[in-house]
């Protein structure tokens, strides 16, 4: 695994960056009441999008999202219209500052996959993804503004499942999910790298599909359940380095588990973290190594090799250390959620957490072991990215850590960047990193 390139120096000698120590900085949504962010979907460094969920009572009891385009310094709350007044919001997610999904879970008609296409002012609904009076939907997720997936639970021998190539404009049935016997699903219980993507259930089950849900497996995790629905006091949650690479962490009732797996969580073996690891959510840091952060009630903290040892993260002074829904797309770009309106033990807390600071990371100069390179560098207006592997995005990174550009592609118009050097990091279809240095003419 490859990792972020942040100093020229570094380039040239291939060494290690050791960064600030990291930590977040806290900011304020706007959100009226008690609402706290649970389905993410970070963009870029500058847009980013969130499910808002409420905990107040009517009339703040609407379904909202939350989106920055400035980096968190202000925020628009949106109401998600159309959707039942009965109906949850189970699930988000988002492709661009303009274009996300949502999904509504409930019982027959209150189920459905919603668009919009115009950052929020309008949403329509998808009725190709027909869930029916015996449908339950769980989970959306869109790996760009066209491919995307809907599943709910299971409906006969199979989870209910739904699969676009257009936005969602015609959804296509999967019926190769199998569902075992007390098998269902969670809301926003989903965990996707690359083509990858893993669903939990109340038993402890895994589903995996290695190529956006055209086909599925099932395997038995060590977690009891991933929702705490079946066993009271029981949730779990992913994160994967890539497709085959990942960590599982388990919460049973406040007894705190970690977990690995090398062959997609087919088998897993358990680890005895040291420090504070925290026991509620988890992330892998793109272009790194082997760097998770987890979450939770009590705080955040980071680990550079794979679980085994954590460290604290740091909050905003005067702040209590809580974080809930966190991902991140480089080592220097992540979000994490917090609460808005809300306190713990009198002391305050912040309604999102931008994080700050980078990772450890390595340079990746040795050409004769890289597989990928520009054709026509020093670039003019347009990159052209060459690899022996699939690349599913790329994105293009200045020299202080930002992430600046992010492309479905591996060609793609870069005339609106200043002469300089650049890193390219792309993301291959297997869930991989890799880097290299563009200079932009």
């Amino acid at each position: 695994m490859k990792k972020l390139l942040l100093s020229l120096s570094a380039l040239a000698i291939g060494g290690l960056l050791q960064a600030q120590t990291p930590g977040w900085d806290g900011m304020q949504t706007g959100a009226p009441s008690l609402h706290y962010p649970y389905a993410m979907s970070v963009i870029d460094a500058n847009t980013v999008w969130f499910a808002d969920h409420a905990i107040s009572s009517a009339p703040d009891q609407g379904k909202y999202t939350t989106k920055t385009t400035d980096g968190g310094a202000t925020w628009t709350n949106i109401a998600i219209t159309g959707i039942p007044s009965a109906a949850t919001l189970g699930d988000f997610s988002a492709a661009s500052a303009t274009t996300a999904w949502a999904v509504s879970s409930g019982s027959g008609s209150q189920n459905g996959v919603w668009k919009t296409t115009n950052g929020g002012t309008s949403w329509t609904k998808q009725t190709s993804a027909a869930y029916g009076g015996q449908s339950f939907a769980n989970i959306v997720y869109f790996w760009d503004e066209n491919e995307g997936i809907s599943a709910g639970d299971p409906v006969g021998a199979n989870f209910e499942m739904y699969k676009t190539t257009n936005g969602g404009t015609n959804w296509t049935k999967i019926t190769n999910a199998p569902a075992h016997a007390g098998d269902f699903g969670y809301t926003h219980i989903r965990f996707v790298t690359g083509n990858n993507i893993w669903m939990g259930t109340d038993t402890g089950r895994v589903l995996y599909s290695p190529d956006k849900g055209a086909t599925w497996q099932t395997f038995q995790s060590p977690a009891l359940d991933f929702g705490g629905v079946t066993t009271a006091g029981s949730f779990a949650n992913m994160a994967f380095k890539d497709a085959s690479n990942g960590l599982l962490q388990t919460n049973d009732s406040g007894v705190v588990g970690l977990w690995k797996t090398s062959d997609s969580g087919a088998n897993w073996t358990e680890v005895f973290p040291q420090g504070n690891f925290n026991g509620e959510n988890i992330a892998y840091v793109p272009g790194t190594a082997n760097t998770y952060v987890s979450t939770s009630g009590d705080g955040a903290s980071y680990s550079l090799d794979g679980g085994e040892n954590w460290v604290d993260m740091e909050f905003p002074a005067g702040e209590a250390p809580y974080a809930g829904a966190v991902q991140f797309i480089s080592p220097t770009v992540g979000y994490a959620g917090g609460a808005s309106e809300a306190a713990v033990g009198g002391v305050p807390i912040s309604a999102m957490y931008k994080f700050r600071g980078q990772f450890l990371a390595v340079s990746d100069v040795n050409a004769s072991k890289a597989k990928l390179t520009i054709a026509n560098n020093p670039v003019g207006d347009k990159v052209e990215l060459k690899s022996t592997k699939e690349i599913v995005t790329a994105t293009v990174i200045d020299m202080a850590g930002k992430a600046i550009k992010r492309e479905n592609a591996a060609s793609f118009n870069v005339s609106n960047l200043s002469k300089g050097t650049y890193i390219i990091q792309v993301q291959y279809k297997d869930g991989s990193f890799e880097n290299t240095k563009m200079i932009k003419k």
